[in-house]
């Protein structure tokens, strides 16, 4: 345990140093640390050289790892927002956190704080940590006012958006569905790749899903899908040209778009 001696400790603060330094990899999984407690750890190992008067010292023993100052009031899973990284907390990778919490144990009522690394950028890729999740709000076809709210990953992909959403209505796993992106009142999208990550099909943050589920007689109460080749969407900034082939202007859209193709 952590209040072993100093042997201990040296353990301890080499094991973290080295894995601090871990390169981030699209999917591995990194956790956060509230500074304020990975402060009073450092001081207890003596991480720091020029700080390590206090070294095993019990009146700086940061017991379990309290990541409350990360939490909006209430809620063991909404992060506060705008939070920094290295100010507000640290990122530790799986093998890290693991390690501290078999030392520390975690604050009681407490979860782990499980983020995924996600890779970002068009032309040049880099990873990231994905910090702040995406929300979704997920319904039925048959009753859209019944509405649940869920955090996935960028990295999540359709298919796993559907499992959770099947698991929270309680749909059999025999039965058939399907899954649509609703942007406006009456105007949906089929979600039909289950393979494609929130990213690829460009889920925002607030948006509707809607699961349907297949009639008894093997019609679907939506009808057959919108072809995309007949509707689609754009969200990022287009170019307006006239219809000699002139541009005329550019328009930044911010909102979605619908497009239709006669």
């Amino acid at each position: 345990m952590a209040e072993g001696g100093a042997a201990d400790l040296d353990i301890q603060r080499s094991d973290i140093a080295t894995l601090l330094k871990t390169s981030l990899r699209k999917g591995d999984t990194w956790y956060l640390v509230d500074s304020r407690w990975f402060k009073q750890w450092k001081k207890y190992v003596g991480f720091d050289s020029w700080d390590k008067y206090q070294m095993g010292d019990q009146n700086v023993y940061p017991g379990p790892i309290d990541n409350s100052g990360l939490l909006k009031d209430g809620d063991a899973q909404s992060l506060k927002e705008h939070l920094i990284d290295e100010l507000d907390y640290i990122l530790l990778p799986t093998e890290g956190w693991n390690k501290l919490v078999s030392w520390y144990t975690l604050m009681e009522g407490q979860e782990p704080i499980a983020r995924k690394v996600v890779e970002q950028g068009m032309f040049v890729k880099h990873c990231k940590v994905e910090v702040y999740l995406t929300e979704l709000k997920l319904c039925e076809n048959g009753n859209m006012n019944n509405v649940v709210t869920r955090r996935f990953s960028k990295a999540d992909t359709i298919d796993t958006i559907e499992k959770e959403i099947r698991k929270i209505f309680n749909i059999p796993d025999e039965k058939e569905t399907r899954l649509w992106n609703k942007y406006m009142s009456n105007t949906f999208e089929p979600l039909n790749k289950p393979d494609s990550t929130i990213q690829d099909a460009g889920l925002y943050q607030g948006q509707v899903l809607v699961i349907e589920q297949k009639n008894e007689d093997g019609t679907w109460p939506r009808g057959p899908s919108t072809p995309k080749s007949t509707f689609f969407f754009m969200k990022n900034q287009i170019s307006i040209f006239s219809f000699m082939g002139h541009r005329v202007s550019d328009s930044t859209i911010t909102t979605d778009i619908a497009v239709g193709i006669v």
